[in-house]
């Protein structure tokens, strides 16, 4: 049997998701190869300074390199959480 064919007025459309598919087998849209999520690091930077949620400016694991980036900042309100999330310091 023939498939109908597609009006001249319809968009060419393709799917964004396709279920059961692993991502590495869905082509991205903007043309970039996936790649897996990076590592979980030991510690974490986290500014405060919104009051809706905490963003995260840097991960690492070495402790000494985070107690050094916090403390070159200009701005307040960071504080330095292990892998769990547990407060280590703050400045």
């Amino acid at each position: 049997m023939k498939s109908p064919e597609r009006p001249a007025h319809l968009p060419v459309t393709r799917a964004t998701h396709t279920e059961g598919m692993s991502r590495a087998f869905v082509k991205e849209d903007d043309g970039e190869r996936w790649t897996p999520p990076a590592a979980p690091r030991a510690y974490r930077v986290v500014w405060t300074g919104y009051a809706s949620e905490p963003e995260v400016m840097k991960e690492t694991d070495d402790l000494l390199e985070a107690l050094r980036w916090m403390g070159s900042r200009d701005r307040r309100e960071f504080e330095i959480r292990d892998g769990r999330g547990v407060l280590l310091a703050t400045a």
